[in-house]
């Protein structure tokens, strides 16, 4: 059978939109404090203008090297799970062995995956999906609608280990199954082996990008866990069994990952037998590519040391707008830090422009909420915390800070305010030396604690763990209130206002009611600062121009991997 990429990557495309649970780690080197320079014009030159090599693949098409290594700038945590991963690293692995209902073409439209076709009912309240037929987990066993039922429901469990979120909580009888009152789901229904539905509670506009967001879970494997133990269920993570293009083959940490590609694929054995996400990191990347030591790799700046070395040896590089974003977390339980004056006083040290204009070398944009600016639904009554370092230090003063001694640092009671900012290092060491030079000027001493990323995200993750600040980054969501997700790196899941707000917008029956319950939402979020966003910045893929068929999709990191190969 004939395999074909059926469309090409157009000129700028590749806008994702709206803030994913998956966390990553940010990475813009800087000097110390950046100035608002232009972009330079050899990374202006890249902006948009590589399509990648696209071509028919026939059942003749072999690829000319055999491997692809993938270079990572952080090490996955070993977190193979569809719907318990949290880093970036872990979810580039799990979106290989798995495969979802949907996933995203290049020219932003939903395309069936593990299902044939799907419907919406008039008011979006039910989904349903009717799933492709002969589709077989890696190890042999038939995929059903009970897998993809079992996926849904487990995340709305009582003891499921990344809470319960909106899209969870949405589902008709959710609140309680979650309760403990009810022993399923009554909005998830399998009618037979190759259909489920799902049915909301209120109209649910935004249901669709949830379903490209979470790859289906094999039940047999896991229904004899329970859900509350799946996070210690390490045999099981580290050996992950799904449907997807490639099969898990070892995990080494902090060094790499090996997949083996799957020759039972639904969608045509890959022509790359193997596919290895290799630590690669930002002092070395660019050589490794031009030598050949890893074949794709993250632009770690936009800056012209981050990518003349590509450029000077014709290696192209894809461009996604807008992304990513870098944010500041808040512990928004601390003492100092429950008082809302005291983080947007942070917030307006920070000079946000600077820092897209050094850091990133313009390839960003701001914003002033967990969303694109340039979603329908942005409000655009937001406060858009213009530098000030009178306004910043104002606040302080209305918080009872003032610098006593003439150190420099604003007090109270005798005590300077002095904050840790925890960070990844070797991807945000100079970030946060920015960061803390803004905050100085404002008279708030940041003190930097650098650890390895799955150690920062491990403190997030645990809500008794104590830090102040932290530098975390996500990837964005083609939805509207994804950003919401997010709340419980702040301690701010549990607002009452902000979980009103977010279900409220969640069941918003048209874009009308959408644009003013998300902005409702974006204005709270907006004002109370729980964690905010310092810039977006585009993501870029410098890659070995062997390489046919690399192209970068909204929301896809490996769109068409299968089809993809290496010429000679």
């Amino acid at each position: 059978m004939k395999k074909k990429i059926t469309k090409v990557l157009s000129t700028g495309l590749a806008l994702t939109m709206v803030l994913s649970m998956a966390a990553c780690g940010s990475k813009k080197p800087a000097g110390d404090t950046p100035a608002a320079t232009s972009p330079s014009s050899s990374a202006a030159a890249v902006v948009g203008t590589d399509t990648g090599k696209v071509a028919e693949v026939t059942d003749e098409t072999v690829s000319a090297k055999d491997t692809l290594v993938w270079g990572s700038k952080a090490g996955a945590s070993g977190v193979f799970h569809p719907t318990l991963q949290y880093s970036n690293y872990d979810r580039e692995v799990v979106f290989l062995v798995y495969d979802r209902l949907l996933t995203k073409d290049v020219d932003d439209n939903y395309v069936e995956s593990l299902c044939d076709s799907y419907e919406i009912n008039e008011d979006a309240t039910v989904y349903t999906f009717n799933l492709k037929k002969d589709i077989k987990w890696h190890d042999g066993e038939a995929f059903t609608a009970e897998d993809v039922a079992f996926t849904y429901e487990t995340t709305c469990h009582p003891d499921f280990g990344k809470g319960y979120d909106e899209f969870s909580a949405a589902l008709l009888g959710a609140d309680a199954y979650h309760d403990g009152t009810a022993d399923h789901v009554e909005g998830i229904k399998v009618i037979d082996d190759y259909t489920v539905s799902f049915t909301f509670k209120a109209p649910y506009l935004d249901a669709l990008v949830k379903f490209i967001d979470k790859p289906v879970l094999a039940k047999h494997i896991w229904e004899g866990t329970p859900v509350g133990k799946w996070g210690d269920a390490t045999e099981l993570l580290q050996n992950p069994v799904g449907t997807g293009p490639y099969k898990f083959v070892e995990f080494v940490p902090d060094q790499y990952v090996k997949l083996v590609a799957n020759p039972d694929y639904f969608k045509g054995e890959p022509l790359i037998k193997n596919f290895i996400f290799k630590v690669s990191n930002k002092d070395t990347c660019q050589a490794e590519l031009v030598n050949g030591d890893i074949d794709v790799t993250e632009v770690r700046t936009w800056r012209p040391d981050g990518i003349q070395t590509f450029l000077d040896n014709n290696i192209p590089i894809a461009e996604q707008l807008d992304t990513n974003a870098t944010y500041l977390v808040f512990d928004t339980t601390d003492p100092i830090l429950s008082d809302v004056r005291i983080r947007q006083a942070i917030i307006y040290a920070m000079n946000r422009q600077a820092m897209v204009d050094g850091l990133v070398a313009g390839h960003g944009s701001l914003s002033n909420a967990l969303m694109k600016p340039s979603l329908s639904v942005y409000p655009d009554t937001l406060n858009t915390y213009d530098y000030s370092i009178e306004k910043a230090q104002e606040l302080l003063k209305e918080a009872g800070y003032e610098d006593t001694n003439g150190d420099g640092i604003v007090d109270k009671d005798g005590k300077n305010l002095a904050l840790t900012l925890q960070y990844s290092t070797g991807s945000n060491d100079e970030l946060v030396q920015v960061i803390q030079n803004f905050a100085k000027a404002a008279g708030i001493q940041v003190d930097l604690v650098g650890q390895d990323f799955n150690t920062v995200l491990a403190t997030l993750k645990d809500s008794t763990a104590e830090f102040d600040m932290a530098i975390m980054g996500a990837t964005y969501r083609a939805n509207m209130g994804y950003g919401g997700s997010n709340s419980w790196m702040s301690r701010w899941d549990k607002d009452p206002k902000e979980v009103e707000l977010l279900n409220a917008a969640a069941a918003s029956k048209n874009m009308e009611e959408a644009a003013a319950n998300y902005g409702a939402w974006c204005e709270y979020d907006n004002e109370m600062t729980p964690q905010f966003v310092l810039y977006f910045y585009n993501q870029g893929y410098a890659y070995n121009p062997k390489l046919v068929n690399y192209v970068v999709a909204p929301d896809e990191w490996f769109y068409n991997v299968e089809t993809w190969y290496f010429e000679n």
